[in-house]
């Protein structure tokens, strides 16, 4: 009996731990590490929450904000919302992630891709919402590892006056 008590001490410890060092703003994955997870819902174009109740913000991008406390919706917020919804919402992803593992907020900071039946990568979301014009690049610099795809893809957007680029310069 003593020694399962000590053992259930241990278990308790070691998940608390886990749970303290997981919400730690400086806590980092190894880069490119993945986990596979099921999003419950989607907050807005670039904001989710896992089936596991953690917050997701999408690495590299920004979508317009939709209405909060009084300020109305930036352009294309619904689009976003929407589009990203379409694509993740009640789906299973993989999370790649890129060093730093959670913003000021606790939420995950990750890439985001949608994975087929078998698991494998199908759609890089980040990539689909500039492409289509909903996402603007975030700070986002040359060291990082989607740099190149991401500014060629927010350039044809440009180029092409998709989404917010339809109403800005």
């Amino acid at each position: 009996m003593r020694l399962y008590n000590i053992l259930i001490s241990i278990v308790i410890l070691v998940l608390f731990s886990a749970a303290v060092l997981a919400q730690n703003p400086n806590f980092s994955y190894p880069y490119n590490y993945t986990r596979k997870a099921f999003v419950s819902r989607v907050i807005d174009g670039d904001t989710f929450v896992l089936s596991d109740s953690q917050y997701v913000r999408m690495l590299g991008i920004d979508t317009p904000e939709l209405e909060k406390t009084g300020k109305p919706p930036e352009l294309f917020s619904d689009s976003a919302y929407y589009f990203t919804k379409s694509l993740i919402e009640g789906k299973f992803i993989k999370l790649t992630f890129d060093g730093k593992a959670f913003d000021i907020f606790g939420r995950l900071l990750a890439y985001t891709w949608l994975t087929d039946v078998n698991g494998k990568d199908s759609l890089f979301i980040q990539a689909e919402l500039l492409k289509k014009g909903y996402a603007r690049i975030s700070y986002y610099n040359k060291d990082k590892r989607y740099y190149h795809i991401f500014y060629n893809l927010r350039r044809t957007a440009i180029r092409k006056k998709l989404g917010i680029w339809s109403v800005e310069g």
